[in-house]
């Protein structure tokens, strides 16, 4: 007995529907873009972003960056622009930080006589111990060291000569050594008879631009260790 056939589909051509997403198939792509409007969440984004609020920012723009697209709405630019905004911030962060920590650093060294290294002149503070101030005409950078090691001398107090043009070496040397030696009174009043004042004070052509005078006491025995006020 013969078998019958029947009329289908031709071979490997599925039925219609068979395959969402595909043109025909009855199922939705994506909507066109711009037809959901602006999205709120790149807008919370680029807000959060300029006032610093970085972990919001962040959050928004990435939930905003996810839904655009599905939903077909606008604010990409602004989603972006909220990311990179908390990136700077963060970037800010980071520098102040690190700003924040050498400057304690710094100042913990001073305050305690404790550092180590060259420094400039204009960085100086009380209770620096340093080297390198005898014989010297013109000083720069000075090396720091704990006041417990030999040193020939020990910041005492720092100070700006009032501003107006340069009155000259004797003016300048004048001032200097009269505010250095009444500074001195207060900083160490029971300092030994071989404590000496010694200051250093700005030249004609850093005046425009440095008035600072570093007081400094020396021993006139020469090097010393510990503080001038001990």
């Amino acid at each position: 007995m013969p078998y019958g056939a029947q009329a289908g589909p031709a071979y490997g051509a599925p039925p219609p529907g068979a395959y969402p997403g595909f043109p025909g198939s009855g199922q939705p792509g994506y909507p066109a873009p711009g037809s959901g409007g602006t999205s709120g969440f790149a807008v919370a984004s680029l807000i959060f972003g300029i006032i610093g609020g970085i972990l919001f920012s962040v959050i928004f723009g990435i939930v905003a960056l996810v839904q655009i697209r599905k939903r077909g709405q606008t604010g990409r630019g602004m989603a972006i622009a909220g990311l990179v905004l908390s990136g700077c911030w963060v970037l800010l962060m980071v520098v102040g930080v690190t700003a924040g920590i050498i400057s304690d650093s710094r100042d913990g060294s001073s305050g305690t006589g404790s550092g180590n290294g060259t420094v400039a002149v204009t960085t100086l503070k009380p209770g620096d111990c340093i080297n390198g101030i005898q014989g010297s005409a013109a000083i720069e950078d000075l090396p720091v060291v704990s006041c417990t090691l030999p040193h020939e001398g020990e910041v005492y107090a720092v100070f700006e000569l009032p501003s107006g043009p340069w009155p000259g070496d004797t003016a300048v040397q004048d001032q200097a050594e009269t505010r250095c030696k009444s500074e001195f009174k207060s900083y160490a009043p029971d300092a030994a008879d071989t404590a000496e004042v010694l200051y250093l004070h700005p030249l004609q052509q850093s005046w425009y631009r440095d008035r600072g005078v570093t007081c400094v006491a020396t021993d006139e025995r020469g090097t010393t260790t510990g503080s001038v006020r001990d």
